[in-house]
């Protein structure tokens, strides 16, 4: 029997392997990466912000969808990451990611029946069981929706990357439907309930199963009664299995069944919508939906943002001034103020720096983009006391400059601080409230060498103008 378990364990280590060697790093990679920033005590909506604007795609795709009735039914326009994050929520964001990264990268390639099917039935028991979180009043209905998103990952992941496993497992299931365990011991080798857990450990997903936590105990009839109305459902909603899971879910909220059969018809509304705002129609018209807009629809454009959104930009300018009106949060404002000149400008990296009062030294404190990493590291130099350059030059003037340190002229670009451009031009303007500057806004396109013109200053003089405008009203509020 040990040889048996050891035997299957191997076999599931290899596909995890060809899982992580093929055209699933991404997926694991994004999640990873989300997983992280929300793991840290000291993480902001910036920083998660951060991590999907690396991800032009997927920055176009979060947007979408937290603009889509499914998470934004008031219907007010998000235009930035960002201010997704700060409105919907950390768990939303990542609800929101998990099913991107999973529709964009299981269906790259050709996708077959099966694996559509799956990814359906996985959006349409995620739906309902955050809709039985919500009811239960679970504290984190989102974590629900995710580990009940993730649950057949292996599922998934197994119809994704193909093979002749794959056909010959395929073909059993179209003539011996019944016992679907015993027919992937007897082909693959192993049940697939084993390779979503091996994969949920491999890439650290936040999944439930096999949990022994109090939450997980009392999540996991949920998340397995949302995956039994999502298999039934695709038999009509007046089959015997429909109108016996039914029946359970009437009891659970103390309505009659034909209530019950109303709100899970709405919610696989909802799941088609969903599966739409995420760019797949195919997935959508798979859920059995009565009065979504899926009918007729055209998928969105899912292409990737281009360098230049003046669409993106004025939204910004919208948004941010709505947001000065609203609540006049100084750091919320500057990070929106730096994704909308990243986004709406079409800049490689942007950034902030700040002078700190105390030691007189300019440090970057928020970057985007290309080598941010470097920058935020590498950029500081003493304001105070210092030999005058062309940054401290603007700081004191509050003034704003397209700088080419390649083209020195009457410009000082002495200090160090200036190789992080890498002989690229780049853009520069003063923070200031009252006439008093407190840092720069920095921008480059220093990895496509794409020109900045004059159009790219004034539109990032515009966009800079609104961290002044914040900072100011902020002083009035606080009699400065």
């Amino acid at each position: 029997m040990a040889f048996r378990e050891a035997t299957e364990e191997a076999k599931v280590a290899l596909w995890v392997e060809k899982a992580c060697e093929r055209e699933l790093p991404a997926l694991s990679g994004t999640l990873g990466e989300i997983e992280k920033a929300l793991s840290n005590e000291e993480y902001s909506a910036f920083v998660l912000a951060r991590v999907i604007l690396q991800d032009p795609p997927l920055t176009s795709r979060v947007l979408r969808v937290a603009n889509s009735a499914f998470y934004n039914p008031g219907g007010r326009p998000i235009s930035m990451v960002s201010r997704a994050v700060m409105v919907l929520g950390f768990d939303s964001i990542r609800s929101i990611c998990t099913s991107i990264a999973i529709v964009e990268a299981l269906l790259n390639g050709v996708a077959r029946d099966r694996l559509l099917d799956e990814i359906a039935r996985a959006l349409h028991a995620a739906v309902v069981s955050r809709f039985l979180a919500r009811h239960a009043h679970d504290p984190a209905p989102e974590e629900v929706f995710v580990s009940t998103l993730l649950r057949r990952i292996g599922q998934m992941v197994l119809w994704s990357l193909g093979g002749a496993e794959v056909d010959a497992f395929d073909e059993a299931l179209k003539t011996c439907p019944g016992d679907v365990e015993a027919l992937e011991r007897e082909i693959l080798g192993f049940p697939l309930r084993k390779l979503s857990l091996a994969l949920s450990a491999a890439w650290r997903l936040p999944t439930f199963q096999e949990n022994g936590s109090g939450h997980a105990a009392s999540r996991l009839p949920m998340e397995e009664l949302s995956w039994l109305i999502a298999f039934e459902a695709v038999k009509g909603w007046s089959s015997l299995g429909m109108r016996k899971v039914a029946r359970e879910v009437a009891w659970k909220l103390s309505c009659e069944e034909s209530e019950a059969i109303d709100i899970l018809r709405r919610l696989a509304a909802e799941a088609a919508d969903y599966a739409l705002a995420l760019g797949s129609k195919e997935v959508a018209l798979r859920i059995p939906a009565v009065g979504s807009t899926t009918m007729g629809m055209e998928e969105d454009d899912p292409s990737a943002m281009g360098e230049e959104d003046k669409d993106a930009e004025l939204q910004v300018l919208s948004d941010i001034s709505a947001n000065l009106l609203d609540e006049l949060d100084v750091n919320s404002i500057l990070q929106m103020v730096l994704e909308g000149i990243h986004r709406g400008v079409g800049m490689d990296r942007t950034a902030m720096a700040i002078v700190d009062p105390r030691t007189g030294m300019v440090r970057c404190k928020l970057a985007l983009g290309k080598d941010r990493r470097a920058f935020v590291d590498g950029f500081e130099f003493p304001f105070r006391g210092a030999k005058p350059h062309a940054l401290i030059q603007i700081i004191e003037k509050c003034g704003s400059q397209l700088l080419d340190p390649s083209k020195p002229d009457d410009v000082n670009f002495g200090h160090p601080v200036y190789s992080l451009f890498q002989g690229a031009p780049f853009l520069a303007q003063a923070v200031s409230v009252n006439g008093k500057a407190l840092g720069l806004f920095l921008a480059d396109r220093h990895t496509s060498g794409r020109q900045l013109d004059r159009d790219a200053w004034d539109n990032f003089r515009l966009l800079c103008r609104q961290a002044d405008i914040a900072l100011t009203l902020a002083a009035r509020s606080r009699g400065v």
